[in-house]
């Protein structure tokens, strides 16, 4: 298994001979946001076997990040995002759109993608739709959470999970109970029984000046992270990784 973190909740994950790729946000600005380092290149990701969406918030449902990927064979959403996915791809992609409800399950090549709860506010503009995480299951055993606070039935994921991609910071200096932070994403580490967790939802947009005023919420989610890590759940390797870095690991 290859992970490529690309920044905030965007991921490259090729596991089995399968590619996914999460939440895909390519470009270096959304609204008043501004990415910090280079954007991803669409050129790298080509033959795209699913793409994952976990919610309706533009910055994880971006049509225009959608346009720029060249025909990827699926893509997986919430229940009620269907219509709005199959009209933000171009014509000519003819990507099968899939749309599961919570602990509804598919399959993408060798891989089995179950949808799991989240807890995250709904888009005004979508509000049927929900948030949800995904379970990959293959030779490793994936939890991608997407966005989401923690909740105590996290606990239905303990023994489903081996790698645990977990959100841990925010574009802005708010926290709030519908998004996991470091602490309590320890928390979280801890309670679905991940073996490894690479933490993602940081470090990667930020209003302008925002890192001269409060530069924290953007550089210090890892540090954050792994010293809470250490005391929530002693027994879970953290391993970060900077926007566009990857990493290899073996099914255990």
């Amino acid at each position: 298994m290859r992970v490529t973190y690309l920044g905030h909740a965007t991921v490259l994950l090729e596991l089995d001979g399968v590619r996914l790729l999460t939440d895909p946000l390519l470009r270096d600005r959304l609204g008043p946001l501004r990415r910090h380092g280079p954007a991803p290149d669409p050129a790298t990701l080509r033959r795209l076997d699913a793409i994952l969406i976990s919610h309706a918030h533009p910055d994880h449902f971006d049509r225009r990040s959608l346009r720029m990927l060249e025909a990827p064979g699926r893509v997986i959403v919430p229940d009620g995002l269907g219509t709005a996915t199959r009209r933000a791809l171009k014509p000519s992609n003819g990507a099968e759109v899939t749309q599961l409800a919570s602990w509804a399950t598919t399959t993408v090549g060798s891989l089995r993608v179950t949808a799991v709860p989240a807890r995250h506010w709904r888009w005004p503009l979508a509000p049927r739709v929900r948030t949800v995480g995904y379970v990959i299951e293959g030779s490793t055993r994936v939890y991608f959470a997407g966005d989401t606070g923690f909740f105590h039935a996290m606990d239905r994921l303990n023994g489903l999970v081996d790698v645990a991609l977990l959100p841990i910071g925010r574009w802005g200096p708010h926290p709030g109970p519908d998004r996991l932070e470091p602490v309590s994403a320890a928390r979280a580490a801890n309670v679905v029984g991940a073996k490894i967790v690479i933490p993602i939802h940081w470090g990667t947009f930020y209003p302008p000046g925002f890192e001269r005023l409060w530069p924290r919420a953007l550089r210090e989610p890892p540090s954050r992270f792994v010293a809470a890590a250490a005391r929530a759940a002693p027994g879970v390797e953290v391993r970060v990784l900077q926007p566009g870095e990857d990493a290899e690991y073996a099914a255990a």
